[in-house]
C-alpha cells in the first residue's frame, strides 16, 4: 500500500494529480469545518474521571444549583490599614455592582456593606484587608464571563489615587486569566514555531525552496487537522482543554518536519546516482517510505493508548493528535515526494546535488559522523560505560522531584488573579481564595424545613468546624459561619438559602481550609474530610452516600490520583507498543528490547536533569501537572522516529557488508539528519519556553532537553555501541549477512 501511494506521487503525471488534490481537499476542509480553538473548555472538572467523587459532586452542583455562579473575589489591601476613603470606595463600588450599569450576570454580592453580618468574614481582624465577594453566572471560558471580569477590572481603575492595592481574582478571575493567556497563544506559538523551523531549514540545506517545501506541507496538515479535530469535537461532544492546539502545534511541526527531513536528505543522495529524478524520489521512497509509516505507526499508538487514561485531558488529547499524525504521514507518502519531485534538483538551489556516474554504495570517509562511528567501534564498552554513568547521575535529579498541582504558580507573578491571592492571604486564610464544597442530599422524608434536618445539618457544620484543617465553614443554618459553638443556629432567609437548593433536596456547605487551597497539605487534607464528613453525617443518621466533596482542592486531588493510576497503567503500554512496532520493521526481538531500555533510561536522565534544573537554578516549586506524563509520551514516542531511522539503514547496509561497516555507513548517512531533525523537534518544543505559562515553559524545556540527549548521546554513541556488541543476535530470530 505504502509503495503503490508513494510510486504514483512521484510519477510523471502522478505528481501534479497528487498536488492538486492535495490543494483542492485542503481547502474546501479548512473553508468549511470549525476551527480547534472554538471548541475548547477550560473547567479543570469536565477532564476528570466519570467515576471521581469531585465529579459527581460537579454535577449534581449543576443540576441542583443551576443559579450559583462562580465565586470572584475583589481583594483591598493595605498594609498600615484600609482608610475611611478606602470604606466609601467599597460602598460605592457595591452601589454599582447592584445597579443596571454592572454586567447582567452577576447573580450575587456579598460586601461589608451590603451584608453588615459578614463583616467579620470579609474584613481581617487587623482591618488591613477587605474582599467583595461578586458571583457571575455562565461559563468562565465564554466571551461574556471574561467581558464582565474585564468591566469590573475597569471600574476599579477610579481608585487609583487611593492608598489601597486592588486586584480581582478568586476562581473566576483564576479562570478568566488562564483563558487569556491560551487564546494569546495559539497564534504566537505558531509564527515563533514556524520562523524557528524555517531558520533551522535554511541554516541546514542552505536552500530557501527545500526549507519552505515543508513549512507549507506542515502547515497544510495544520490547518486540516485543526478543521477535523474540532468536528470530531464538536461531533463525540469530548473535552478538550486550551493547551491542546499548542501541543499539536510543536508536535506536528517537530515531527512532520522530521519526517520531511528523512525524505529530503535521501532524495538528495540518490539525486547524485539518479539523473531522473522521478526514478529518484521513487527509490527514495522506497527507502524511507516504511520508516516514515513506522515513525507515524509508534505516535499513533502512543496516542492511542492515551484512550485507556482516566483523566480526559489525556484521553481527549490522543484523537487530536492521531488526526494530525495520520494526515502529516500520508502528506509525507503523497505530497511531499510529489511536490519534491515537481522541483527535482532545483529543490536543493543554489546547491543543487549533481550526478555522478561512477557514484555508488561507498561510505564517505570525511564525513563526521563516520568518524565517531569508526570510535565508538574502535571502544565501544568504554563508550556504553562513560555515558551509562552520565545518564545515571542525571537520574540521581528524581530525588527532587516533586508535582506542583497549583493554577497560580502556573501563571506569571504580575498576573491579577495571582496578586489577588497574595493580598487575600495577608488578611485572611489562604482557602478563602477556593473554598471546598459539601453537599449534602436529603430525603423526601427529612426536607430542610424539618426541625430535625436543621439540626442535622448544624450538628455536621459544628463537628467540622473543630477540625484543625478547617479556618472556617458556612452552610443554611450557620450562613454567616461558626462564630462560636455556643451559638445557636441561625436561619436567615437572604442568606441560608444561598445554601439550598431550589427544590430543598440538596444542602451545600461551604468550607474554608486553613492553607493555600492549591497546595499538597490541601490537597492530602481532601481524602480526611471526606471521610470525617460521612463520620459526621452517620452520627446524625445521614447515610454515606448522601455526602459528596467538590470545590476546586477535591478536583485536584481525583486528578492527582488519576494521574498517578495513567502513569503505572498507560506509560509501560506506550513502550510495549513501540517495543512491538520496533520487532516488526526489524524483524527481531533483541534489538527492540534494548532500544526500548535506552528510551526509558533516557526519558528519567531527562526528567532527573530538568528537575534539578527547575528547582536550583529556576527556582521552580515543583514540576507541573502532567509535566512528566506529557514528557514520557512525546520523548518516546518521538525518540524511536531516530531509532527507526538509523536502524533500519544498519539492517539495509548490514546486507553488502560486516556490521562494523554497516555500522559506520549508516551512522555516516543518517547522523547528518539526526543531528538536524534532533535540533529542529528541540526548537519546535523550546518554543513553548516562550509562553507565559509555566507548566508549558517545563514540557517545552523538557522535551527539547531529552531530544537532544536522545540525538547526541543515545542515537550517536549508545546505540552504535549495542549494535556492536549483540553481533549477529541483532536480528535474531532473523539471518542476515552470514558472514559477520
Amino acid at each position: 500500500m505504502i509503495n503503490i501511494l508513494t510510486d504514483f506521487a512521484c510519477s510523471k503525471k502522478g505528481k501534479w494529480i497528487t498536488l492538486v488534490i492535495w490543494l483542492i481537499g485542503a481547502g474546501i476542509l479548512i473553508s468549511s469545518l470549525p476551527r480547534l480553538d472554538q471548541v475548547q473548555e477550560n473547567n479543570q472538572a469536565l477532564f476528570l474521571p466519570a467515576d471521581a467523587e469531585s465529579t459527581n459532586a460537579f454535577e449534581l452542583a449543576q443540576e441542583k444549583f443551576p443559579s450559583d455562579g462562580t465565586p470572584t473575589i475583589i481583594v483591598f489591601h493595605n498594609d498600615e490599614g484600609l482608610s475611611n476613603e478606602v470604606f466609601l470606595a467599597e460602598r460605592y463600588l457595591t452601589q454599582w455592582l447592584m445597579s443596571t450599569e454592572a454586567p447582567d450576570n452577576i447573580q450575587q454580592v456579598l460586601s461589608p456593606s451590603l451584608s453588615p453580618n459578614l463583616a467579620t468574614s470579609l474584613i481581617s481582624q487587623d482591618k488591613t484587608t477587605m474582599n467583595i465577594v461578586v458571583e457571575i453566572t455562565g461559563e468562565p471560558a465564554e466571551s461574556d464571563f471574561s467581558e464582565s471580569i474585564t468591566i469590573i477590572r475597569e471600574q476599579l481603575m477610579r481608585f487609583d489615587s487611593l492608598d489601597v492595592d486592588i486586584a480581582v481574582g478568586g476562581p473566576g478571575g483564576l479562570i478568566v486569566d488562564l483563558v487569556k493567556v491560551f487564546t494569546q497563544i495559539d497564534g504566537f506559538l505558531l509564527i515563533v514555531t514556524i520562523l524557528l523551523v524555517l531558520t533551522l531549514l535554511i541554516v541546514i540545506y542552505r536552500s530557501p525552496i527545500v526549507a519552505v517545501i515543508p513549512l507549507i506541507g506542515v502547515a497544510i496538515v495544520f490547518q486540516v487537522a485543526g478543521g477535523i479535530g474540532a468536528w470530531v469535537v464538536d461531533q463525540f461532544s469530548f473535552p478538550i482543554s486550551g493547551q491542546t492546539t499548542g501541543i499539536m502545534t510543536v508536535v506536528l511541526f517537530g515531527t512532520g518536519t522530521d519526517y520531511i527531513l528523512f525524505i529530503t536528505a535521501r532524495f538528495r543522495e540518490e539525486l547524485s546516482k539518479n539523473q531522473d529524478k522521478h526514478i529518484a524520489m521513487h527509490r527514495t521512497m522506497r527507502g524511507v517510505g516504511g520508516a516514515v509509516a513506522s515513525a507515524g505507526a509508534t505516535i499513533l499508538i502512543a496516542t492511542g493508548a492515551l484512550l485507556l487514561a482516566t483523566l480526559r485531558s489525556y484521553q481527549s488529547l490522543g484523537p487530536i493528535i492521531a488526526i494530525a499524525i495520520i494526515l502529516m504521514i500520508l502528506a509525507s507518502l503523497t505530497l511531499i515526494p510529489a511536490a519534491l519531485t515537481i522541483f527535482g534538483r532545483n529543490a536543493f538551489w543554489p546547491l543543487q546535488p549533481k550526478f555522478l556516474a561512477s557514484n555508488n554504495s561507498e561510505h564517505t570517509a570525511n564525513n563526521i559522523y563516520w568518524w565517531i562511528g569508526k570510535y565508538v567501534l574502535r571502544r565501544p564498552r568504554t563508550i556504553l560505560g562513560i555515558c551509562t554513568i552520565t545518564l545515571f547521575i542525571m537520574i540521581g535529579g528524581m530525588t527532587f522531584y516533586q508535582p506542583n498541582y497549583d493554577p497560580l504558580a502556573s501563571l506569571p507573578s504580575n498576573t491579577e488573579s495571582v496578586r489577588s491571592f497574595e493580598l487575600l492571604r495577608k488578611g485572611f486564610p489562604a482557602g478563602d481564595l477556593s473554598p471546598t464544597r459539601i453537599y449534602v442530599q436529603l430525603n423526601n422524608e427529612n426536607p430542610i424545613t424539618n426541625e430535625n434536618t436543621l439540626q442535622q445539618i448544624d450538628s455536621i457544620t459544628l463537628d467540622l468546624s473543630n477540625q484543625p484543617s478547617i479556618a472556617g465553614i458556612k452552610g443554611p443554618t450557620r450562613p454567616f459561619g461558626v462564630l462560636n459553638t455556643e451559638d445557636k443556629m441561625v436561619w436567615n432567609e437572604n442568606q441560608s438559602n444561598r445554601f439550598v437548593s431550589i427544590d430543598k433536596s440538596v444542602v451545600r456547605l461551604d468550607v474554608v481550609l486553613n492553607t493555600n487551597p492549591y497546595s499538597q497539605q490541601a490537597i492530602d487534607t481532601i481524602p480526611i474530610l471526606r471521610n470525617q464528613a460521612k463520620v459526621a453525617a452517620s452520627n446524625v443518621g445521614i447515610a454515606n452516600e448522601s455526602i459528596l466533596i467538590g470545590g476546586e482542592t477535591a478536583e485536584i486531588h481525583d486528578t492527582r490520583n488519576a494521574n498517578n493510576r495513567d502513569s503505572i497503567v498507560v506509560l509501560p503500554l506506550i513502550l510495549l507498543a513501540i517495543g512491538f512496532i520496533l520487532s516488526i520493521l526489524l524483524r527481531s526481538l533483541i534489538a527492540p528490547i534494548y532500544l526500548i531500555a535506552t528510551i526509558a533510561i533516557t526519558y528519567f536522565a531527562t526528567l532527573g536533569l530538568s528537575m534539578t534544573i527547575f528547582k536550583f537554578i529556576l527556582d521552580h516549586e515543583g514540576i507541573g501537572t502532567g509535566v512528566a506524563f506529557y514528557l514520557f509520551v512525546f520523548l518516546n514516542a518521538l525518540s524511536v522516529d531516530y531509532n527507526i531511522y538509523l536502524m533500519s539503514r544498519v539492517k539495509e547496509e548490514a546486507k553488502r557488508s560486516t556490521l562494523n561497516d554497516a555500522i559506520r555507513e549508516a551512522l555516516s548517512r543518517t547522523g547528518g539528519v539526526i543531528t538536524s531533525a534532533g535540533l529542529i523537534l528541540a526548537g519546535t518544543f523550546s518554543a513553548l519556553m516562550l509562553l507565559p505559562l509555566q507548566d508549558l515553559f517545563q514540557l517545552g524545556f523538557a522535551v527539547a532537553i531529552g531530544v537532544l540527549m536522545d540525538t547526541f548521546i543515545t542515537r550517536t554513541l549508545i546505540v552504535p555501541a549495542l549494535i556492536s556488541q549483540f553481533g549477529k543476535w541483532n536480528w535474531w530470530p532473523t539471518k542476515i549477512n552470514q558472514s559477520q
